[in-house]
């Protein structure tokens, strides 16, 4: 940490200056611009001029498999690496198609070099194509979409509308990847909040959002995969059972996301309120209604326990509401009695 002190010239101008080391290493030099932006929490956020070229990171290539190749890609996308490059003594094709495949996989990033030992990947998205808002909402409405597929294919036993539910989860799984990447360039200080027309507190919110929407989707697979699992369709009164169950979990995901969405808190406050209600019915229904078909006990009771927790992932975005109404008034040191003035 470094001190200043405050000084003023011509009267009227205050000024501080920059620490001589820190400046270097940063590639400030004399006449250079900075940005100086002014944040939610009353601090100054100072940033020296960027190469995008810096904002590069290499992976060292082993012989792994896809699985490993995949978590190092989207750990980089993630971080906010515009550059990626993938280097190796000499590259096989098995591995070019996994760094390809592994590519694919996220938005916008492309291979866009090639050599025998390299494959260098550039992000060539444009966060301002992505609202975080317009972003977020495509994500609700998809796992949305896939949560009621699921519920008709299980009560149907439509094979293929499950499977088709299953492919729609890579969809959600690209745009949560590329909030989480958002987040980090934000905190990384090298896209701006009023890039994003959002402080990195409320876009902290919006992502832990994307998260609970993510794990609805994963739900939404598993019982699309109960319902290939059945071996006959479920009798009316368990249908009736499970029809409820799903009935009640879209209620309370609805009623969640247009709180957060909305900013409303009463009505987060009501989603809350009724949780402990809502519970005790599902695990009634948990206890009761695989015992009523014994044959399709295991895929029943994957339906109801996904239900309960797309309900709980619910109440969770209805936390996210209310901890996102909450004002970030900006402290100062006169606003607590005792407090020093540095």
């Amino acid at each position: 940490m470094y001190r200043r002190k405050v000084q003023i010239t011509g009267g009227s101008t205050f000024f501080v200056t920059l620490p001589k080391d820190w400046a270097t290493s940063a590639g400030i030099q004399a006449k250079d611009q900075v940005r100086l932006i002014p944040t939610e929490t009353n601090s100054l956020l100072l940033i020296p001029k960027r190469s995008a070229e810096s904002n590069r990171c290499r992976i060292d290539l082993g012989d792994w498999e896809f699985d490993r190749l995949q978590r190092e890609v989207f750990s980089r996308y993630i971080a906010g690496y515009n550059i990626i490059e993938v280097r190796g003594d000499r590259i096989h094709p098995r591995q070019r198609r996994n760094v390809r495949q592994a590519a694919q996989a996220l938005v916008g990033l492309e291979i866009l070099e090639e050599t025998q030992s390299t494959v260098v990947l550039h992000s060539v998205v444009d966060i301002k194509d992505f609202p975080i808002g317009r972003t977020l909402r495509r994500i609700y409405e998809i796992t949305r979409a896939m949560f009621a597929d699921a519920a008709t294919a299980f009560l149907e036993c439509d094979s293929d509308l499950a499977e088709d539910v299953r492919e729609r989860d890579g969809d959600v799984d690209r745009l949560v990847l590329l909030i989480a990447r958002q987040l980090n360039l934000l905190l990384r200080d090298l896209v701006l909040p009023g890039d994003v027309e959002l402080s990195k507190v409320e876009f902290l919110h919006h992502n832990e959002v994307a998260d609970q929407l993510e794990r609805i989707a994963d739900h939404a697979g598993k019982i699309s995969e109960a319902a290939t699992a059945l071996t006959r369709p479920v009798p009316a009164e368990v249908a009736d059972s499970v029809r409820s169950s799903s009935e009640a979990s879209m209620k309370v995901l609805d009623a969640a996301m247009n709180a957060f969405l909305d900013q409303d808190v009463d009505r987060a406050n009501e989603v809350l309120s009724a949780k402990g209600v809502g519970e005790k019915l599902f695990e009634q229904a948990l206890l009761r209604s695989p015992m009523q078909q014994p044959e399709n006990s295991y895929p029943i009771g994957i339906f109801l326990d996904s239900c309960l927790r797309i309900s709980e992932y619910g109440y969770n975005i209805a936390e996210n509401a209310l901890d996102a109404s909450v004002p970030l008034d900006n402290w100062s040191p006169d606003s607590e009695p005792g407090s020093e003035r540095l």
